[in-house]
């Protein structure tokens, strides 16, 4: 990576802490054998006013959906035991809708809404029902609409195959086989000064902090395939290190090969997205993701380069949005372009 990249993507960074958009970082900048670890300014403010440091574990948020949920149905894809074209009423019985495919829950496709208006009056079984009972806004494949709950039913689904908790199923074959020891679901016996903050929520008791932020995955007793891991920067790195160099670790094939054709394939590009990912730029293998509590991953599987950043920028509020364009900023000078957005 140049350092004239690293040079603006660092100044950005410090630039965000220095607006108080953020309070402060955790970020690498990886190549094929390289990872550039950096950990800047603090937790919060007043009793948060904690330096960030190795082995802080910050709320994944929305990059659950691409470091479990997705990574494990390619797996399940490589062992045949779905395929893209297998169909929700295969796996989940109860479904108004048993005929959407797997492939249109990777791709935001399914004709479900993006979320529910009033889910924070809702109690647990209410949400479960009303996943399963949600209408379809529009016809699927017709259009894009980013869903958590296409990734809720994937977290459904995955249960369903392997027949155990998705927290162990996920550790299982993804964070135990990667050494990502601290990668888990509603995380316990951990110092809570070790857990980044996020928003401040009356309902919930003041700061939230080492509990889920997104209040679906909160009421799913904080493990859903849309949101719910914590994880760390080291974790995170070793992912995308292993994710650049082919997959293997170990001896272990834990990316399997199909996932690499299947993310290349044209055919699973639509509107700036393929299976699971976001797309920097449709016509390059450029991936992203990002998270509402304000962490993001990015890999060019061109460059095998990637870029991690952690951040709380919904701390104390999520009125503060600054962070969401300069992320956006940061990630055009990674992939050395701006992005691609079409109208």
């Amino acid at each position: 990576m140049q350092q004239n990249t690293v040079d603006k993507i660092v100044k950005v960074i410090n630039q965000s802490i220095q607006n108080n958009d953020i309070y402060g970082a955790s970020y690498s900048l990886i190549e094929k054998n390289e990872n550039l670890r950096t950990y800047v300014g603090y937790q919060g403010e007043d009793n948060d006013h904690i330096p960030i440091s190795s082995g802080m574990m910050y709320d994944l948020a929305s990059v659950s959906k691409v470091i479990g949920t997705t990574t494990r149905i390619f797996q399940l894809l490589a062992n045949r035991q779905l395929s893209l074209d297998s169909e929700v009423g295969e796996y989940l019985s109860d479904i108004s809708y048993p005929k959407i495919k797997i492939k249109s829950l990777l791709l935001h496709e399914s004709g479900l809404q993006s979320d529910f208006d009033n889910v924070h009056s809702m109690a647990k079984e209410e949400l479960i029902k009303k996943v399963k009972s949600a209408p379809l806004i529009y016809t699927p494949e017709s259009k894009t609409v980013y869903s958590d709950l296409n990734y809720i039913l994937l977290g459904w689904i995955i249960e369903n195959i392997d027949q155990i908790p998705l927290n162990e199923d996920l550790k299982s074959h993804i964070f135990q086989p990667l050494d990502m020891n601290n990668t888990t679901y509603s995380p316990n016996s951990i110092p809570s000064s070790q857990f980044i903050p996020t928003e401040y929520q009356k309902d919930r008791g003041g700061i939230i902090r080492g509990k889920v932020h997104d209040y679906k995955a909160y009421l799913l007793d904080g493990i859903s395939g849309h949101a719910g891991l914590f994880s760390t920067l080291n974790d995170l790195s070793q992912f995308a290190q292993v994710f650049l160099n082919g997959g293997k670790y170990k001896g272990i094939q834990v990316f399997p090969k199909i996932m690499y054709t299947l993310l290349k394939n044209k055919k699973y590009r639509h509107n700036d997205r393929t299976l699971g990912w976001e797309l920097w730029d449709s016509n390059k293998n450029m991936l992203w993701h990002s998270g509402f509590t304000g962490t993001s991953i990015a890999l060019n599987l061109d460059s095998h380069e990637a870029f991690i950043c952690l951040t709380n920028r919904i701390y104390p509020t999520r009125k503060k949005t600054g962070w969401i364009q300069e992320r956006r900023e940061s990630l055009s000078y990674f992939f050395n372009q701006k992005e691609e957005i079409k109208k």
